[in-house]
């Protein structure tokens, strides 16, 4: 796999990001990860999350600053592995002129 040990699969990720004085301000969760790279530390993610105090959908684009790896096990025994984000957040993002953008985006440091 391109990037060896720092990059890693997931079946699930689940995204919080968080303010200066390390307030949640927004997560998202992710089930179906299978097959796609998860973001490193130092790579800016872009992605719609729910805030936990209105409980309003925004976008946010954040900094990871720390991974955290758990092995689960699915209904029929196979272990998945999850993967918690925290992000330290930049901006919200401008709105798109037009188009669609992907749900999650997130840079190729």
């Amino acid at each position: 796999m391109d990037g060896g040990l720092r990059r890693a699969m997931a079946a699930g990720v689940f995204v919080e990001f968080c303010d200066e004085r390390g307030n949640t301000v927004g997560q998202a969760v992710y089930a179906d990860w299978h097959g796609r790279p998860v973001p490193v530390v130092g790579d800016t993610v872009c992605c719609a999350v729910v805030s936990p105090i209105t409980g309003r959908r925004q976008k946010l684009i954040g900094c990871v600053v720390r991974r955290h790896f758990e092995v689960q096990h699915e209904a029929d025994g196979r272990p998945c592995v999850w993967v918690r984000l925290l992000l330290q957040t930049i901006a919200k993002p401008a709105a798109p002129k037009s188009g669609r953008l992907p749900r999650i985006r997130f840079s190729a440091n």
